[in-house]
């Protein structure tokens, strides 16, 4: 096959990672693949260093951009491109335009990580009529969009997933001496992720332990200075802004507890992450994050919105070892069963192959 990925985005985010996994796992298996994007871009750099992918400057600048429809019209006529993998929310609106403006004969599929922060029916109507389907990473964001008024039957379902050597470069001296430089103390409650709703785990603080470490990576401390003035933790914590996702997985492994509040993820990549690191997960009952944690069985979930509770959670799963133990050998067990990015390599494939038939 020959397929073009598009993506607005490419920056420091999951999705990033999620695109850079797919892509290398389809020309491992002998596809030729395309990559359009903004040049510089964390995701270009990636798929660079590939060496076996063409990547193509295409800004996606805004959703009239179309100086972006005339690229991908382009890049699907002088190579011949059977399927687009709209990943964005400006590119996919994008290539629709370019299809039906240039006549190409392409198949689009979209793949929605998110959930629909406004869908009227035009919009679905246009994003339904355009494509050959829709790729919903998790069942919980398949329910949203099934809600939103979308066809069952122009939605499939594909879990994110990581790779098994997720690991690899991650050097236990480097952990150790993280924790020298930062000092950190006691228990350490990590939350890695952009701004979400990180704002939830500084009002449980005030049912914690004073003497529990807070670690924030991927934010700095003005994103949330309204909370912590309200507030007033009498915690350490500690905010990295953003940083590597090496960096990421190298602080990880510092935490007795993962959390991940959110309100929007149709998935949650840090989450399986965590579960690989054998670090015990506690997320957000919404969207995706419920197919990934089992409420009591290989996490917790809470809801948004009831700090004591997940506060009690969080005290629970840093405290107790042997519900840790036990926690953290299921999620292991459920991230290498479910959620390996060659399995989603291998349904993708499987998918694009049936569509463009």
């Amino acid at each position: 096959m020959k397929i073009l990925f598009t993506t607005c985005q490419g920056g420091v985010a999951g999705s990033t990672h999620s695109i850079y996994y797919l892509v290398r796992g389809l020309v491992q298996k002998g596809h030729e693949v395309h990559l359009a994007c903004r040049r510089g871009s964390l995701l270009w750099d990636l798929v660079q260093r590939l060496g076996s992918v063409e990547c193509h400057d295409v800004p996606f600048a805004s959703y009239m951009d179309l100086g972006s429809v005339r690229a991908v019209g382009r890049i699907v006529r002088k190579h011949q491109i059977d399927l687009i993998n709209a990943q964005g929310g400006k590119d996919r609106n994008l290539t629709i335009l370019a299809k039906w403006a240039f006549a190409l004969d392409v198949k689009i599929v979209f793949t929605r990580r998110q959930r629909p922060r406004n869908e009227p029916w035009i919009k679905r109507w246009f994003h339904t009529a355009g494509t050959s389907g829709i790729v919903m990473v998790s069942k919980g964001l398949r329910d949203i969009f099934l809600a939103k008024g979308y066809s069952e039957a122009h939605l499939k379902v594909i879990f994110n997933g990581v790779p098994e050597d997720l690991l690899l470069n991650v050097k236990k001296e480097n952990v150790e001496e993280l924790r020298r430089v930062h000092g950190l103390t006691g228990k350490v409650i990590c939350c890695i992720s952009r701004k979400k709703l990180q704002g939830e785990i500084i009002s449980a603080l005030k049912y914690l332990p004073e003497d529990y470490s807070i670690l924030f990576v991927g934010i700095n401390e003005g994103d949330f200075a309204e909370w912590l003035a309200r507030e007033s933790p009498k915690q350490r914590i500690l905010f990295t802004g953003v940083v590597s996702h090496e960096e990421a997985l190298h602080y990880l492994q510092l935490a007795d507890v993962k959390v991940l509040p959110s309100h929007m993820d149709g998935f949650g990549l840090a989450l399986v992450e965590a579960m690989l690191s054998r670090v015990p997960v506690i997320g957000s009952r919404f969207g995706g994050i419920p197919d990934l944690i089992q409420d009591g069985v290989n996490g917790f979930l809470f809801n948004n919105g009831d700090s004591q509770d997940l506060a009690v959670k969080i005290q629970r799963l840093a405290e107790d070892e042997a519900l840790r133990e036990q926690f953290v050998n299921r999620a292991y067990k459920d991230a290498i069963e479910k959620f390996l990015v060659e399995r989603t390599v291998t349904e993708y494939e499987a998918y694009f192959t049936e569509l463009i038939g």
